[in-house]
């Protein structure tokens, strides 16, 4: 199998010196303190409650990868009190999920999530990573470095500059009965002892989330399905990921044909640190285009408009 943690170190040179992609966005973000005491989050201005707009914190947060433990104990769904049949028809879905609040000395929100209906692994909340992040050793567990599942090989960006990282995607994430489904996602090699990945924005998008740090539960309430949002996504994400695979793709399928030319016109022989650089050149445009293929797939059977596929 053609992987990054096999490749010849050439390869691996490759990768940093040559890789044509980065991986780097950014989000807005709400927070607001209700009359509880507990903190919220949302993504909208409109999920905000009229008497806490005042208060608000408008943040735009960038993505910061930073450094397995037992699985928790189990979510359950919980249902908002109402005062007749029909405010229970109108009533959201509300989730509550259990978290353990540090990481060694340092606070955090970590909690345990089924990833692809079959691996469960404790991941942190981080909004401030715009989408999900997990461990190299999760990522093995889910199967992504076989040689069916797209695994392009980006450049990681953090506070600390850029590190070699893989692109891939995950089916899905479930956390009590909060979900998502088709997550792309970055694998890195620094991760937590105390747990496996990063859930981002991507993740809790189409939710309401509440931190009660007294009974110490994450509240996902669900939002109302947005017709605008074909699969759970607006315009801007869909177009950002047909942009963002299918830039990858025609930059190392022009980097190769370039390095081929070079190849054929000097008549150099086979071992040269160029015809190296032709192969994985050639393997990175096919890991693209296999993710394009998938992102392809998942518009059509969410109906996405075709304008949106462009790129």
């Amino acid at each position: 199998m053609f992987s990054y943690f096999r490749m010849p170190i050439g390869l691996i040179a490759a990768a940093i010196l040559f890789s044509l992609c980065s991986f780097s966005s950014s989000a807005d973000y709400y927070k607001w303190t209700d009359e509880n005491g507990n903190l919220q989050f949302s993504d909208s201005f409109q999920n905000v409650p009229e008497k806490y707009r005042d208060q608000i914190e408008k943040k735009v947060f960038v993505d910061d990868a930073r450094s397995s433990s037992e699985p928790l104990v189990k979510a359950r769904q919980v249902k908002l009190p109402a005062s007749n049949e029909e405010n229970k028809k109108k009533t959201a879905k509300r989730f509550e999920v259990p978290y353990k609040p540090y990481e060694g000395s340092a606070k955090r929100v970590i909690i345990s999530v089924v990833l692809n209906d079959s691996v469960t692994a404790p991941m942190a909340i981080d909004t401030g990573a715009p989408e999900t992040v997990i461990s190299v050793k999760l990522a093995e567990k889910l199967g992504l470095f076989n040689e069916d599942q797209g695994r392009l090989i980006i450049r990681a960006g953090g506070i600390g500059g850029t590190t070699p990282a893989i692109r891939s995607i995950i089916d899905s994430i479930h956390a009590g009965g909060a979900k998502a489904e088709f997550i792309p996602t970055t694998v890195i090699h620094s991760i937590s002892d105390s747990f496996e990945g990063l859930l981002g924005l991507d993740f809790v998008s189409n939710y309401s989330m509440t931190i009660d740090s007294k009974r110490m539960m994450v509240v996902f309430e669900e939002l109302p399905l947005n017709p605008d949002h074909p699969g759970g996504h607006d315009k801007e994400w869909w177009t950002n990921h047909f942009m963002e695979f299918a830039d990858s793709r025609s930059k190392w399928k022009a980097y190769g044909e370039a390095l081929e030319k070079k190849i054929h016109d000097s008549m150099q022989s086979i071992g040269n640190e160029d015809l190296k650089k032709k192969a994985f050149a050639d393997f990175q445009y096919k890991e693209a285009e296999k993710l394009l293929d998938k992102l392809g797939r998942y518009a059509s059977e969410n109906s996405v408009p075709t304008e949106w596929r462009q790129y």
